[in-house]
């Protein structure tokens, strides 16, 4: 699956045997420890193991995982437990609950009845943090997923897809067909153990009358407000379009449903930070299509790096790519790149749609789950979990030296050009029985396609401008959840295709045409609803040579801007 992940498959039915077996081998291979491997996402009937190429060559990775397969793997230690979930069917809680009904012949109350008649076993958490992959419901109530995904889905829906049943923890995209809802809360990163259900884990729902499931609290909300900041930074006079705090994010908890995340733009990321002195895994804020205005409490040093935005400070306009002495009381504004003057009114982003601003010291925000990302599906990290509000308080760490000595930097090397007009994104093609058809990769490569006003952090949409995207589909059928990557481009039978962004579901049950390779990643963070993109496929081994000659180019600009050669600026 694309250049750093394989998947391995054990069949295409839900079975909970071959589910145990999943499992077991998972536990066995985190118990390995090899240096290397960057995730392990086990579902019904596969596992997906994320790693890095450089680090763990592949072949020494499936002799691994080749060995384990052979040997004979003990069952899991782990204690399960047995849950009752009171649900509230149909209606408005239930949408889908009459159409599943009518597409087997029964009445909404029989459906009811087949769902609530058996004890459910928990076969994998996946999709979002603590969404909980249940079978097998009863023959007469499997469903097709729907064609086109709905764009939000009300947190505490339960859904039916296929012989699997399943609840939303959280608002989100979601392709499920719903038939109640319940307001058991199944996610607190604050708890000892965050997601409610395990795998393993046995679960029974119980019909109840609306008025007892009615969420009161909305979504999920942080049990613990942010801590004042200790040494306060910024003050947000204004929030800009979506302004979060980010950083390399959260990887290894796939196995919790918990997608790595973290900023979008992870080189503009690594830049800003660079240039500012920063450890490379600092956390920045994510700027998104407008910036938002800032008044400087302390003096400090910043860096704004991705797209096209220019920082107006104390009217004086910084470029992106340049360390920036900023004194207490200095406000900050972000205006269109490049900007006719410093009273320039475009504060949209030109050429890409997020930048990075980094402070020096890094923004300093609880730390949850391992990192101070924002995770916005979700509603944790970050600052409160949330994106920023007028009147937050943002505090950084105190820098090593002083903010003074790293001003007037400049990245030593060619930054990235804006992204405007046509993008060509280069993909890996998946292997497979999870894999799209030839014919469906093939249309994909031969069309023009649009980015969707849907798209955000979690998908981009794309849509085709020559017509009805026929001959898209996968042809493959309704396939099993499995785990997905950042990248990959799922194609539903409706035809548009969905590549998978950051903060993406960790499994799906689309067919796939392939990854978008991960030195293109920057140019999907950038893409502006109605820009046009075409696919063009590459090996495995083309991919990774592109991303080791980026990864060795940004070594060597790192080691010059360090050693005093990106160094001099003047504006």
């Amino acid at each position: 699956m694309g250049e750093s992940a394989l998947l391995v498959w054990f069949g295409a039915r839900l079975d909970v045997a071959v589910n145990e077996r999943v499992h077991r081998l998972a536990e066995a291979l985190r118990r390995a420890e090899l240096h290397g491997v960057v995730d392990i996402v086990p579902a019904a009937s596969s596992m997906l193991v994320s790693f890095e190429p450089r680090v763990l060559p592949e072949e020494h990775l499936r002799v691994k995982l080749r060995d384990l397969l052979s040997a004979e793997l003990p069952p899991s230690a782990s204690r399960h437990a047995e849950h009752v979930v009171p649900t509230a069917y149909g209606g408005e809680y239930g949408p889908d609950l009459e159409g599943v009904a009518s597409y087997h012949g029964l009445t909404a109350g029989e459906v009811v009845s087949l769902h609530t008649s058996r004890t459910y076993r928990v076969m994998f958490l996946g999709f979002l943090p603590g969404f909980a992959y249940m079978g097998l419901t009863h023959r007469d109530i499997a469903m097709p997923r729907l064609d086109v995904p709905r764009v939000r889905v009300p947190v505490g829906s339960v859904g039916l897809a296929g012989r699997q049943t399943g609840i939303y923890p959280f608002s989100s995209p979601g392709g499920w067909r719903l038939i109640g809802r319940t307001a058991l809360r199944l996610w607190d990163p604050f708890r000892p153990s965050p997601a409610l259900l395990a795998p393993g884990d046995l679960v029974r729902f119980v019909p109840v009358p609306g008025s007892e499931v009615e969420w009161t609290g909305g979504d999920w909300s942080p049990t613990s407000p942010a801590s004042p900041a200790a040494h306060p930074v910024f003050e947000v006079l204004e929030p800009g379009a979506l302004t979060s705090v980010q950083d390399p994010g959260r990887p290894g908890l796939g196995h919790l449903g918990v997608c790595r995340g973290g900023a979008f733009d992870r080189e503009a990321a690594c830049r800003a930070n660079a240039l500012v002195g920063n450890p490379l895994d600092a956390a920045v804020l994510e700027l998104t299509w407008t910036g938002p205005v800032l008044k400087v409490l302390r003096p400090t040093t910043i860096a704004l790096e991705g797209a096209g935005m220019t920082c107006i400070a104390g009217g004086e306009a910084i470029p992106p790519g340049v360390s920036w002495f900023v004194r207490a009381g200095t406000v900050l504004r972000f205006v269109s790149t490049p900007p006719r003057s410093a009273s320039s009114s475009s504060t949209r982003a030109h050429g890409g749609v997020r930048a990075c601003l980094a402070v020096a010291g890094g923004l300093d925000v609880p730390v949850v789950l391992g990192s101070r990302a924002t995770y916005l599906p979700a509603g944790f990290g970050g600052y409160e979990g949330r994106a920023l509000r007028s009147g937050d308080l943002l505090g950084s760490h105190v820098s090593a030296v002083p903010p003074a000595a790293v001003a007037g930097r400049f990245w030593p090397q060619a930054r990235p050009s804006a992204s405007e007009g046509e993008v060509r994104l280069r993909f890996v093609p998946c292997e497979g029985p999870w894999a799209a058809h030839r014919r469906a990769v093939k249309a994909l490569t031969s069309r023009q396609w649009v980015v969707g006003v849907q798209s955000d952090r979690m998908g981009t949409r794309l849509v085709c401008p020559e017509g009805p995207p026929v001959h898209v589909h996968a042809g493959r059928g309704e396939l099993i959840s499995f785990g997905v990557v950042q990248g990959a481009i799922q194609l539903p039978p409706g035809g548009n295709p969905l590549v998978l962004n950051v903060d993406h579901q960790t499994t799906g049950g689309y067919p796939l045409a392939g990854v978008v390779i991960e030195a293109d990643q920057s140019l999907m963070a950038q893409l502006a609803p109605g820009q046009t993109v075409r696919f063009d496929e590459v090996s495995v081994g083309e991919a990774r040579a592109v991303y080791a000659q980026k990864y060795a180019d940004f070594a060597k600009a790192l080691r010059l801007l360090r050693a005093g050669q990106g160094v001099g600026f003047k504006i």
